[in-house]
């Protein structure tokens, strides 16, 4: 998980970018946007990272208001408890590790099975979810439906039904048309592939 801190005091800087080393978190680029955590002191404005998953604000509370609801936020007077923001950054590289982001920015939230992109999320159920994370794990490889009924649905019954195609539907009205990608691909005659990119016209059939 990358950081970046911005403070108007020096020292409050230091004692941040100390204790998020201390954390094992790493630093951003300089003028890098590519950060998941931003600590801050003192500011007016807050600086926009389109992967900002958290935040620590110290003596800046109002801005708060600026994140979206998606953002943990710590808000932290001065002077401050160490154990409190200890806490907060334990908590947050918990829920870092039991998340995975590919390079398309989709994150995945098996604790509660929700998928993610930027500040969207969408929540599925456990047979939407197995169908997702099966075909996410094999990028750019043309799943069967029978692969995917013989792995996935154990009803016999099920498997001479479109319960495949019918389950890709409730995905795409979940993922693709919410969070404007698309995610899952048809190939005709054969099943589906993940192939991710910004939607740029009708899905396939």
């Amino acid at each position: 998980m990358k950081y970046k801190v911005l403070a108007g005091d020096p020292l409050y800087g230091r004692l941040l970018t100390l204790e998020l080393e201390r954390a094992g978190l790493t630093p951003a680029g300089k003028d890098s946007e590519e950060y998941s955590l931003l600590a801050a002191e003192g500011l007016t404005e807050l600086p926009r990272s389109r992967r900002l998953r958290a935040a620590i604000l110290v003596d800046c509370g109002l801005l708060s208001a600026a994140l979206p609801e998606s953002v943990r936020v710590l808000l932290l007077d001065r002077p401050f408890l160490l154990s409190e923001l200890r806490d907060f950054l334990a908590e947050v590289s918990r829920e870092s590790e039991s998340s995975a982001e590919d390079e398309d920015g989709i994150r995945i939230y098996p604790e509660d099975m929700t998928i993610a992109f930027g500040d969207l999320s969408s929540r599925l159920t456990k047979r939407e979810y197995a169908l997702f994370t099966y075909l996410h794990e094999r990028p750019g490889v043309t799943v069967s439906r029978s692969e995917l009924l013989h792995t996935l649905w154990r009803d016999e019954n099920a498997r001479d039904t479109n319960v495949v195609d019918v389950y890709v539907r409730f995905l795409r009205m979940k993922l693709d048309e919410k969070f404007g990608l698309k995610l899952l691909r048809a190939v005709r005659g054969e099943g589906y592939v993940y192939l991710p990119e910004l939607r740029t016209g009708k899905d396939e059939i």
